[in-house]
C-alpha cells in the first residue's frame, strides 16, 4: 500500500468514528480516537510531496531571438 493511500485509509477511516460518535453508535471515546486517526491520515498526506522533475542542466530558451 502506497503512503497516499495509507493516508486516504487513515483519514477517511478515522471520519467514519466521528460520524459515528455523532449519531450515538459508538461512544464519544471512540470520537476522539476517530479525531486522532485522521489527523494522523492528514499530516501524513499534507507531508507527502510529489516527486520533483529534474531540471535541465542547460538553457532551453536557445531558439529565441536575443532581447535588445
Amino acid at each position: 500500500m502506497r503512503k497516499r493511500q495509507l493516508a486516504w485509509w487513515l483519514w477517511a477511516a478515522g471520519t467514519v468514528l466521528i460520524v459515528l460518535s455523532w449519531f450515538d453508535v459508538v461512544t464519544p471515546q471512540v470520537g476522539w480516537v476517530g479525531f486522532a486517526i485522521g489527523m494522523c491520515g492528514s499530516i501524513l498526506g499534507w507531508g507527502l510531496r510529489p516527486p520533483r522533475s529534474p531540471q535541465p542542466s542547460v538553457d532551453t530558451n536557445n531558439d529565441q531571438a536575443p532581447k535588445v
